[in-house]
């Protein structure tokens, strides 16, 4: 018989639907068929009439872009009848097994760089897994297959049942054509298969960043055991984000705190360039809301080769965004994707380096350590977790899961046993089972002084004292001031009782409440 790619086993158990937008995107380059295989995988394969497919004729016209404007293109992939198989050219593997259910080649079609495959996620057949055989047409000349798995990046069946399923998105530079061939484990195909073939849009007027020269040097960076200073992040409008992208979609939903990390990898190429790197962050982009029906991009962040710290979902970088990258998992953690396949090659040193700042900040300013196992969802986790903790995956890749150990202990070295005003007052008060309950933004310093916001107010910390604003209207009008950065500048006082209401006291003037007209008054010295 012969041997069709298909589908794998994850820790000597089978791996249904669920496996990560990390999961392998293994090349078959090169691959030959065994001699044993050979004759019976030739016997099952017809030869293609020259240029089409044995299966279905390419349809008439070009398919449409699935959103005008995103350079996303649909293209459907026909049913392959059981007598059909895909081009000989498709290498077999001893690890896999399955059965053809679709198949469609165009050698030409619009200009692409990205491409995956997707379905219906109601199909029936969803608790089967779906593995994709690609490959490229590039001037005239097609390349090695390419291997395609399900991932299990997106949000919660709960929270939106109605997006599409599909395999991790695979960076090709620059292709005018494509083939492929999808199989499942029992032979059913999904409903509504179809190849997204992605033209991230131009980047034109991106700068990429130059090498660090902090990683020239063996310091984790910042002095260990100081406060966590943010890493220079690339934010949306920087690396071009269509902000039209997924626009019908709710506006950015969050959780009640941040409490852990969790560490993803794209599964794509490992070989694209400095310039090419936001690139590759437009087209997930594109792929997450046009293709799969997400309302923004899956991760809150992103880590390319060289080191560069993209933002993600939109919502703000200091707030707990509620990110799609790990069904029921999303709420309350941060998603980091590292940019590439790292069952394949280990993380470069720049990548590793960012990672440890990045998780370091996050954690350290939420007033974590780098252990400890919060409750997610269902049960407890490490505070820094691989996507395969909490869902059946390969994902982050083999390379970085066993790099996680060290990862925890860097974190832990670089935050130290370092507190900084606010945070001591707080533990003083009883943390998050105090009155103020958990940190909802963690610190940071502007404006000479620094601040946190936690559940039931704000603390703030400055050369006049570290002094509480509990929830309330003379909060709310600060804030609607310009907060610290407004002509009040920082408290001064703690609220306290005057005749007919309160007062607090800032560097600047005062805002008081009165309780007899529920006005606040605000008064500059």
């Amino acid at each position: 018989m012969p041997v069709p790619p298909s589908f794998r086993r994850v820790l000597g158990r089978p791996v249904p639907l669920a496996l990560c937008a990390s999961m392998l995107a293994v090349s078959a380059a090169g691959a030959a068929l065994p001699t044993h295989a050979a004759p019976a995988v030739k016997a099952a394969l017809p030869a293609l009439t020259s240029g089409g497919s044995a299966i279905a004729a390419p349809p008439a016209a070009p398919a449409a872009a699935a959103a005008r404007g995103s350079g996303v293109t649909a293209l459907p992939i026909p049913a392959a009848a059981g007598r059909h198989a895909a081009a000989s050219t498709v290498a077999p593997s001893d690890r896999l097994t399955g059965r053809l259910v679709g198949y469609v080649k165009r050698p030409v079609v619009s200009k692409f760089s990205l491409v995956a495959v997707t379905w219906d996620s109601t199909t029936s057949a969803e608790s089967e897994s779906v593995i994709a055989q690609l490959r490229t047409r590039t001037d005239g000349t097609w390349s090695s297959w390419t291997e395609l798995v399900p991932d299990t990046d997106g949000p919660s069946a709960a929270e939106d049942g109605s997006v599409r399923a599909g395999t991790a998105p695979f960076w090709v530079t620059r292709a005018t054509g494509v083939e492929v061939a999808v199989y499942t484990s029992g032979g059913k195909s999904p409903t509504g298969l179809e190849v997204a073939t992605i033209s991230p849009r131009s980047d034109r007027g991106w700068r990429a960043p130059s090498a660090s020269r902090a990683l020239t040097s063996s310091k984790l960076g910042p002095r260990a055991g100081t406060f966590p200073r943010i890493p220079k992040i690339v934010t949306r409008a920087q690396w071009g984000a269509d902000e039209s992208l997924g626009d019908g979609c709710w506006d950015p939903r969050y959780g009640t705190r941040f409490d852990a990390a969790i560490v993803h990898h794209t599964a794509g190429s490992n070989d694209y360039s400095r310039r090419q790197a936001a690139s590759i962050v437009r087209g997930v982009l594109a792929y997450h809301t046009v293709s799969r029906g997400w309302c923004d991009i899956g991760y809150n962040f992103l880590i390319d080769r060289y080191g560069t710290v993209y933002e993600g979902r939109a919502g703000g970088i200091r707030k707990a965004v509620r990110g799609a990258h790990s069904g029921d998992y999303n709420v309350n953690t941060t998603g980091i994707s590292v940019m590439g396949n790292f069952d394949l090659v280990g993380p470069r040193r720049a990548m590793k380096h960012s990672l440890v700042q990045l998780i370091a900040w996050r954690l350290g300013a939420a007033y974590h350590g780098a252990y400890g196992k919060p409750f997610i969802f269902d049960g407890r986790f490490s505070r820094i977790s691989g996507h395969r903790d909490v869902m059946q995956t390969a994902c982050p890749g083999r390379h970085v899961y066993s790099w996680l150990p060290t990862l925890r202990e860097r974190v832990s070295l670089r935050l130290g046993d370092y507190r900084s005003k606010i945070e001591r007052a707080w533990r003083k008060g009883g943390a998050k089972r105090g009155d103020l309950g958990a940190v909802r933004i963690g610190e940071r310093g502007e404006d000479g002084g620094r601040h946190t916001t936690f559940a039931r107010g704000r603390m703030y910390s400055s050369s006049g004292g570290v002094h509480t604003l509990w929830r309330g209207p003379i909060l709310t009008r600060y804030v609607s001031t310009g907060e610290t950065g407004g002509k009040l500048g920082y408290p001064t006082s703690e609220q306290r009782a005057v005749d007919g209401g309160v007062r607090v006291g800032f560097e600047h003037g005062t805002i008081t409440y009165d309780r007899s007209t529920g006005k606040t008054i605000v008064k500059l010295r």
